[in-house]
């Protein structure tokens, strides 16, 4: 918001024209009857107030004007749907006075057009029991693209004019439930739902507006409602861990719901811990490939508050990005071919048929996790790629301020530093600088989020009983980093790109953590070692079957896959959580008690990620790979195998070793 801008400045201005005289021409000259026409304006103006209201809210960062808002053409063949033209007619003229930029389907139908809040509409006719029956389905590519393109974690309004044809019903109080079940039952030429759970907040859908308009000049009784409903930042992966079932109950402790007396579900909860955890990005955002700050801080704080941060699309909506990611999983996937091959033959052990061989070691360049999955850090596709991407990430490193204080030889991680503090935008156009999205171990923003994440200090207490913030007291960094107690963040390490690859058969991991807290006696000490997951691909994916993989009827990603993915015990890098999870005498969480157990269960969250999307986490979180259920198809006989990479990144002063065994090489000689 700009200084001296009165906050109420972005649902427009005081002069500006927001209503239409009642009596005067609709579009095409008709005359439309007073008392429609005053609802529909009123109702126009209810839609972009709500609009501007939940855009601010979810990232005031991004202005008005940087928003997209996506509506029917307003053409239709029905005269009797003029009053959904004139609702079409008036938030057209009223978006393009609130700065917002317009988009309709007629002017866009790739996938290429996105926009953060969108409007559908219908006309329903009540019948003589109640229910309600769809006039007819002239929008129904139109709303579908509108539902597909609008972004993760954007707002659908849909209105729905109910033609009452005289029945009573006109004094029927319309719920969001109410008007979403009619919608689905009304869903034409469709073979898949519309508004699925796993896409849609349909529990918090809220009706924004309703109003009874009797048409005395037409003899007509109409009614016209109006609620909203979130797009779901993030889907879960309902296909995994099946015993999740949506019917248990959450206990009170857990409970957060502001309705008095209702009840949430362990899916409830999974979904609502998710969208805390998730960092939507508005069109805006997407198109320019970065991160606001308020974003940053968000993702800072999820860390802080649940162990994990998703970030979808981060790494795929720079055509750079996305390439990279695709050049990095085709190359662990050569070299894990490559490594199956050369233990097979020279040393009798079968990656794809445990069992039947000699026991998988661990080895310089790859370490077994368990049958069929596999932790791979190096290889000569591997080594070709990063080799094609060193000039690169040092140019983003110079670009960004940075320096390499030591390390990066083979396979060792590199210490960084700041030494100027340089905006990895671009002034004039919030742009990131040319390159800086290309690499996917220098991302800034994500460098940007960890740096904070290790780095917290106190600004000093509002009772004064701290006068000064308390990093100035760490005296002892003259002797260390040279910089002295002001505050500046510590070097960081940064490891090479490396990938876990989940194989067709893979079971569900159990539950562990990748690091120790550094001390007992504080239930949880700011991160000091974090992993960065991109989702990679198997290029046989795109020819997979969608048995693996499923979406709507509009081509939305519902979560739901075969393939797996990474689940995580929400709030567990806290020592209280976990302790209390696997408590009882010591005993493994595989044997805690019934409570205790149901606790634990309700607690693991299963985000579905996409390619380039990506997950931070606190490795001191409990987590655990998915099985990898897929089974294949007649093109990939074989299912899919998931290449998860990711990125080490620890405090300078931390190593973890890992259980590398840099004696034995796979490829060597």
């Amino acid at each position: 918001m700009e200084d001296g801008q009165d906050c109420w400045d972005v649902f427009g201005s005081d002069d500006d024209e927001s209503t239409t005289k009642a009596g005067s021409d609709s579009l095409g000259g008709e005359q439309t009857d007073p008392s429609a026409l005053q609802v529909v304006d009123q109702l126009s103006d209810i839609i972009l107030t709500a609009a501007t209201q939940k855009f601010i809210k979810d990232n005031h960062d991004v202005k008005l004007h940087q928003r997209y808002f996506g509506l029917q053409d307003g053409t239709t063949s029905d005269e009797k749907d003029d009053t959904l033209k004139l609702l079409n007619s008036f938030l057209v003229r009223k978006i393009e006075q609130k700065g917002m930029k317009l988009v309709h389907p007629i002017h866009g139908k790739s996938d290429a057009s996105l926009f953060d809040g969108a409007l559908v509409a219908k006309r329903f006719e009540v019948q003589a029991d109640g229910s309600l029956k769809v006039c007819d389905d002239c929008h129904d590519d139109e709303d579908s693209f509108l539902r597909r393109n609008l972004v993760m974690g954007g707002f659908l309004f849909a209105t729905m004019m109910l033609d009452h044809k005289g029945y009573p019903a006109i004094d029927q109080v319309w719920t969001a439930k109410d008007l979403i079940r009619a919608w689905k039952i009304n869903q034409l030429n469709a073979t898949k739902d519309v508004f699925m759970e796993g896409v849609w907040d349909l529990e918090n859908a809220q009706v924004v507006h309703s109003q009874n308009v009797c048409e005395t000049t037409s003899n007509s009784d109409f009614s016209l409602h109006t609620l909203v409903v979130r797009k779901r930042p993030c889907t879960i992966n309902t296909q995994s861990c099946i015993w999740k079932t949506n019917q248990k109950r959450v206990p009170h402790p857990f409970h957060t719901s502001n309705d008095e007396g209702k009840e949430e579900t362990w899916l409830d909860f999974e979904h609502r811990m998710l969208a805390s955890a998730t960092i939507s990005q508005s069109v805006h955002e997407q198109s320019l490939g970065f991160l606001t700050n308020e974003n940053i801080e968000k993702a800072v704080k999820a860390m802080q508050v649940h162990g994990f941060v998703v970030l979808p699309g981060l790494f795929r909506h720079c055509p750079e990005q996305l390439n990279a990611v695709k050049k990095w999983s085709e190359g662990i996937l050569e070299d894990f071919d490559k490594a199956t091959e050369i233990l097979k033959h020279k040393h009798n052990v079968n990656i794809l048929n445990p069992g039947t061989g000699s026991d998988p070691l661990s080895y310089r360049e790859m370490a077994m996790r368990e049958d069929f999955r596999v932790d791979l850090r190096d290889g000569p596709s591997m080594r070709v790629v990063s080799e094609e991407m060193e000039d690169i990430d040092g140019a983003i490193l110079d670009g960004l301020g940075f320096k390499v204080i030591s390390g990066g030889e083979g396979t060792t991680p590199v210490v960084i530093d700041v030494v100027e503090n340089t905006p990895y935008n671009d002034s004039t156009t919030s742009k990131p600088k040319p390159n800086m999205l290309q690499s996917l171990r220098y991302n800034p923003f994500v460098l940007d989020i960890i740096r904070k994440l290790f780095n917290p200090h106190s600004k000093g207490q509002d009772d004064g009983s701290v006068e000064h913030p308390l990093y100035k007291g760490n005296f002892g960094r003259w002797n260390f980093s040279g910089s002295g107690p002001n505050g500046t963040p510590q070097p960081l390490r940064v490891g090479k790109i490396g990938s876990v690859i989940s194989l067709p058969g893979a079971a569900d991991q159990c539950i562990h953590a990748d690091t120790p807290h550094l001390f007992e006696m504080h239930d949880c000490l700011p991160c000091h070692y974090a992993n960065l997951f991109i989702y990679g691909e198997d290029k046989n994916q795109a020819r997979q079957s969608r048995q693996e993989i499923s979406f709507d009827c509009d081509g939305n990603f519902t979560g739901a896959n075969l393939v797996g993915g990474t689940a995580f015990i929400d709030g567990s890098h806290r020592l209280s959580v976990t302790a209390r999870l696997t408590a009882d005498k010591g005993i493994s969480a595989a044997g805690v008690e019934a409570t205790t157990r149901n606790e634990m269960h309700m607690r693991i969250i299963r985000p579905s990620l996409q390619l380039g999307d990506a997950l931070l986490f606190d490795t001191r979180t409990l987590h655990f790979g998915l099985a990898n259920m897929s089974h294949g198809n007649n093109s990939n006989p074989s299912g899919l195998r998931r290449p998860m990479l990711y990125v080490n990144m620890t405090h300078s002063w931390f190593f973890d070793p890992k259980n590398w065994d840099d004696k034995q090489s796979i490829f060597d000689n």
